[in-house]
């Protein structure tokens, strides 16, 4: 479980969380449901039922929304939920959702 108190705010808020979880799902098909996602941020993605497939799908989907580049071969953002928005805020500078729906990078420009 992760501490809340080292997590970044913009992770904890719900939105990020959320459309991670809705991207997460759609990778999936739908074999996780992104309320199970946000139900359980800290459960590895494995452990939930999201296969390889589904997780090289993610990476593609989280590539194309946020402009970003994720290095598979430091895959541990793809541990679960909370890992990967962590990883989009920490190592990308991905803020929090803005309320249009689409991410606004640190320097606040539209993804």
């Amino acid at each position: 479980m992760t501490d809340e108190l080292s997590t970044p705010a913009a992770v904890r808020a719900p939105s990020l969380l959320t459309v991670l979880a809705g991207m997460t799902a759609e990778a999936s098909d739908n074999a996780v449901t992104a309320a199970e996602l946000l139900a359980a941020p800290g459960t590895p993605f494995v452990a939930m039922g999201l296969g390889s497939l589904a997780q090289l799908r993610l990476v593609d989907a989280v590539e194309g929304r946020y402009g970003v580049f994720l290095d598979l071969d430091q895959d541990d953002f793809l541990n679960n939920l909370q890992a990967l928005a962590t990883h989009l805020v920490a190592d990308h500078g991905v803020a929090e959702q803005a309320a249009d729906g689409h991410g606004a990078d640190a320097a606040g420009e539209r993804g």
